[in-house]
């Protein structure tokens, strides 16, 4: 009896326990649900995409014009109606280009490679005014000798129907060490405008075209380059003319005016951003007011940096598309790297073209246009720190091995190589401050200057010059003024921060410091360069870089004593 009752207990305390399990598990649910809000439905009828207008017409044409500079569809959508009598404007798509930038003309044995055009009504050009056409073509030799086939410049002027047919009158080779016959030369076209009341000669044409006959349709057209400088209409008069005016002309003469040409800057794979960086900024400070790149594929920090150049600080630096003449396809980055690379010489024919071709653009706004790479510098020397003042003392000083004594002005002020290899090897000379400033820390050189004609870079006035190589002026005005005056390096040196090639030169060098005239503004300036695109590391990437240094160095270490 006692034990059933202990056995209804039991079963009483169980049944008790799984009611009150159930009252809790309900009543955990009740207030789990009490404290879940109500969610209303969305209903997503939108997706994150592009949903900006297409852009009009006047903005596709920008777009096209920045990517086909020489190309002229704006023109060729406004010429009038009408059919011309001679000649027959082509097509925007009856073209023949051979890749983006360049289009080609065959005339009998020769093939023109055709990269752009420019108005030139400067007045010491005896000729003028004329339009050049800058081109590459497959043939080689003296330029009084060789005979080249006919060939006509079809000029086409706004609201005109009809063109104005002229004579291809001179062929300037830009280049005089000879060649082989895959190669192609580049070479100035002069296409003479007549000097009539009908053709009224202060105006420029739009486009023009090459062609075989007069009259022929052609296959080629290019944009007629013509910038003048908005705020003035002349150059500025050099300072031989400006130091015979009287003192009250004197206070008002303008400064002289100076910019930069760079090649084709083809670094896809090394970055040099850090670099670039200081030597615009030393640009800047010895008085250059624009410096002109031509893009060969840069690397992405490189291009980062023109860009904020371009952005922060604009008109002061410019980028410009290029591509090889000779029919190589302007593709990406790495076979373009790869073409340019495998050729040398082509390579350096090719150079000829983005200098000229900045030269050009520019040479009614500036006075003084230098050609030279980005680890070069025409550095004044003494208590002169600016190009300006450096050109005013040019005037006065001496030519290097050469007499002047009858000569007032020069198409160009040329100046010494002297190499500034980096002597990895060697202790920093200037210990406080860091490694990242490069030409600033780079003050050791090799002792002796190159000769007058070896890797010199010049100023060239845009007064004289028509024709430039990357070393000198091959084709001037001669209308007054002297060839290229070599300034003693007394007074200024180009200072080429590389190797020799001749390794000799590299023992015993010696301190030239003349750069630190510029280093509280010029270290100052870079910093704040690097602090705003975020090259500058943490304390906490130093130190973690430091450590991992460490580490690799133990791992190098233990594999060596492995090898033992």
């Amino acid at each position: 009896m006692q034990a059933s009752h202990v056995r209804l207990i039991k079963i009483l305390f169980v049944i008790i326990a799984i009611k009150l399990f159930i009252v809790l598990v309900l009543f955990g649910y009740n207030n789990s649900v009490e404290d879940i809000p109500e969610q209303s439905m969305v209903f997503i009828d939108e997706l994150l995409v592009d949903k900006s207008d297409e852009p009009s017409w006047e903005q596709r044409l920008a777009l096209i014009r920045k990517e086909m500079p020489s190309f002229p569809l704006e023109e060729l959508h406004r010429r009038p109606l009408g059919e011309p009598k001679c000649g027959k404007v082509p097509a925007a798509l009856g073209i023949d280009f051979s890749n983006d930038y360049w289009q080609t003309l065959n005339n009998a044995n020769l093939t023109y490679h055709i990269f752009g055009a420019y108005y030139d009504n400067r007045e010491k050009m005896i000729e003028a005014p004329l339009v050049r056409v800058l081109t590459m073509i497959n043939h080689y030799g003296k330029r009084d000798v060789v005979k080249h086939p006919e060939t006509f410049c079809q000029l086409w002027f706004r609201n005109r129907i009809e063109p104005v047919v002229v004579n291809v009158t001179d062929y300037k080779i830009i280049w005089i060490w000879g060649g082989g016959s895959t190669m192609v030369y580049p070479t100035l076209l002069s296409c003479c405008l007549p000097k009539t009341n009908d053709t009224k000669a202060q105006e420029a044409p739009e486009m023009v075209s090459l062609v075989t006959k007069r009259c022929d349709k052609a296959r080629n057209l290019v944009r007629v380059v013509y910038e003048p400088d908005e705020a003035s209409t002349a150059v500025t008069d050099p300072p031989q003319q400006q130091s015979k005016q009287n003192n009250s002309t004197q206070l008002q003469k303008k400064p002289l005016r100076f910019m930069v040409c760079v090649k084709a800057m083809d670094f896809i794979y090394k970055d040099l951003s850090w670099r670039l960086i200081e030597w615009l900024e030393l640009m800047r400070l010895l008085g250059a007011g624009k410096v002109v790149f031509y893009d060969a594929q840069m690397h992405p920090n490189m291009t980062r940096v023109l860009n904020d150049y371009m952005e922060t600080s604009p008109g002061f630096v410019e980028v410009r598309p290029l591509s090889m003449a000779r029919g190589e396809p302007h593709s990406g980055p790495h076979f373009q790297h790869y073409a340019m690379d495998a050729d040398g010489f082509n390579r350096i024919l090719n150079e000829m073209i983005p200098y000229n071709d900045c030269f050009y653009r520019n040479m009614y706004k500036y006075d003084y246009i230098g050609v030279f790479d980005t680890d070069e510098v025409i550095m004044p020397l003494g208590n002169v720190t600016k190009w300006s003042d450096l050109v005013e003392l040019a005037y006065r000083v001496p030519d290097y091995e050469r007499e002047t004594w009858k000569c007032d002005e020069w198409a160009s002020f040329c100046f010494r190589n002297v190499y500034f290899p980096s002597y990895p090897e060697r202790p920093k000379v200037y210990k406080k401050l860091p490694g990242f400033y490069y030409m600033l820390q780079h003050v050791e050189r090799v002792a002796e200057h190159c000769d007058r004609y070896a890797a010199v870079k010049c100023l060239h006035s845009t007064r004289y010059v028509i024709g430039l190589h990357n070393h000198f002026p091959l084709f001037r005005a001669e209308n007054g003024e002297c060839e290229a005056k070599s300034v003693p390096i007394k007074y200024a040196q180009l200072q080429h921060y590389r190797e020799p090639d001749n390794k000799t030169r590299l023992i015993d060098p010696i301190i030239d410091d003349s750069i630190w005239r510029y280093q509280p503004l010029l270290q100052q300036r870079v910093y704040a360069q690097y602090e705003r695109l975020g090259f500058l590391p943490s304390i906490q990437q130093v130190l973690t870089a430091k450590e991992q240094r460490r580490k690799d160095d133990e791992l190098q270490l233990k594999k060596a004593i492995s090898r033992v």
